[in-house]
């Protein structure tokens, strides 16, 4: 008896994904993709490239063309000399806090210039953003090879400065919510890698109003940094000078403590209205 074959079975189509853009609803396709863009590029401080963030959002290099020149001709994106796009000064604007009126990076840039002045070395501005820090503002410093850290760069916080500082001081609640979104990464084997040592060395941060990091991300990166308070006493941002270890060394930056708590007074006070002394 002959065989007989079955039908063959179609194959499965596997369904499209759908594209990471959120619809917000309102019938406003253009801007929830603009606005999608923008997000991308923030989880993304190297920057992206036309193409690169048109695959990561499924949509076309037309339209990201169009979207990233309008969004770079109005400062909330910037294009390097590899064409590669990332989060502009007017963007981390409205990421900043504002307390009566007076924004953050308004009130902390005299004190930044200031530090810069003190010490040769290069000021930065920083926040919390999620599980994150996220530089806000820079000042370069006057030494022949500069060293510093470009703005929209986001830091891990258990291996910098800034965020042990801003950590330290922030209510418990949040900073334990905080803590339980890091991954504690090891970058060396000097690098805090777990909670328990991370929260003792918060304890001794508060302690002393400052905090450091000798080069436990990027070896021979060393920073000092101190917090920068709201009217309820809580971290609202840090300030904080970076450099390399031939000249910023642990003994260095001991000498400096007095001098970034300084710059951290200065700041807090000129953002709550009041005069600034050096």
């Amino acid at each position: 008896m002959p065989a007989t074959s079955s039908p063959r079975r179609q194959p499965r189509t596997k369904p499209t994904p759908k594209a990471p853009v959120h619809d917000s609803g309102f019938s406003t396709p253009s801007l929830d993709r603009a606005l999608a863009v923008l997000h991308c590029l923030g989880g993304h401080p190297q920057g992206l490239s036309l193409s690169e963030i048109a695959a990561q959002l499924k949509l076309s290099v037309n339209f990201v063309y169009r979207v990233t020149q309008s969004l770079v001709s109005h400062g909330y994106l910037v294009r390097d000399a590899e064409k590669r796009f990332s989060v502009g000064a007017a963007m981390l604007k409205l990421c900043q806090p504002v307390i009566d009126d007076v924004p953050l990076t308004e009130a902390a840039l005299p004190a930044m210039r200031w530090l810069s002045d003190q010490t040769g070395e290069a000021a930065h501005l920083g926040i919390l953003s999620g599980s994150e820090g996220i530089v806000l503002e820079r000042v370069i410093g006057r030494a022949m090879i500069k060293f510093y850290v470009e703005r929209g760069t986001r830091f891990p916080l258990h291996t910098s400065g800034p965020g042990k500082v801003m950590l330290a001081f922030t209510p418990e609640s949040e900073r334990d919510d905080i803590i339980s979104g890091m991954k504690f990464e090891r970058f060396h084997p000097w690098t805090i890698s777990n909670r328990k040592d991370f929260l003792k060395c918060l304890d001794e941060v508060r302690q002393t109003g400052f905090a450091v990091d000798v080069g436990e991300h990027l070896e021979g990166h060393h920073c000092l940094a101190a917090p920068i308070f709201n009217a309820e006493g809580n971290a609202i941002a840090s300030l904080w000078i970076t450099g390399p270890s031939q000249r910023l060394s642990e003994e260095r930056m001991a000498k400096l403590t007095a001098v970034i708590k300084q710059a951290g007074t200065m700041a807090t006070t000129a953002l709550r209205g009041g005069a600034l002394a050096a």
